[in-house]
């Protein structure tokens, strides 16, 4: 054993040991504190992803809704345009029904005119023509001796007719 006390190798070695138990202390804590740092750092990191995933779900469902919201409004307005049309189309038909009976009404009067007209205009020909072929009777009637008579006659019952 004395000869391990003269020994340099084995008082490096000590020395070395002694070196390293003193030196452990300190070193673990620095380590460990670069190692909880580093852990408090992915912890934030996490965190900080967590929050983000979060809004970012939140945005997600609050577009999700808000397209449902327009969707559903699309089809109101699509169905309120359809009820529209609709109603513009049976307002039209009504109003196109309503002005062909209107003009179906004044045909049927202006024919209903024409036609009156035609009768009394063809009643005033058959008069006139009637009374021309009278007056032609009478005035070949009244040109000879039967004339005279006639006239006679009818001037004297002018008189009982006119009392």
């Amino acid at each position: 054993m004395d000869a391990l006390l003269q020994n340099t190798t084995f008082w490096v070695a000590v020395s070395l040991v002694i070196f390293l138990a003193i030196a452990y202390k300190p070193a673990k804590k620095a380590f460990l504190a670069s190692v909880d740092g580093k852990i408090d750092e992915v912890k934030a990191e996490v965190e900080q992803a967590a929050k983000l995933r979060d809004e970012a779900q939140a945005l997600l469902a609050e577009y999700e809704r808000k397209q449902q919201q327009s969707a559903s409004h699309a089809e109101d307005m699509i169905a309120a345009a359809k009820r529209e049309a609709e109603e513009s189309k049976t307002l039209a038909e009504q109003e196109l029904r309503i002005s062909l009976e209107r003009q179906q009404r004044l045909a049927e009067e202006r024919i209903a005119l024409a036609e009156e007209k035609a009768i009394r205009e063809v009643r005033a020909a058959a008069t006139d023509l009637a009374i021309a072929a009278t007056e032609k009777l009478i005035a070949e009637r009244a040109a000879g001796p039967d004339g005279d008579k006639l006239v006679d006659k009818a001037i004297a019952g002018l008189g009982s007719k006119l009392q």
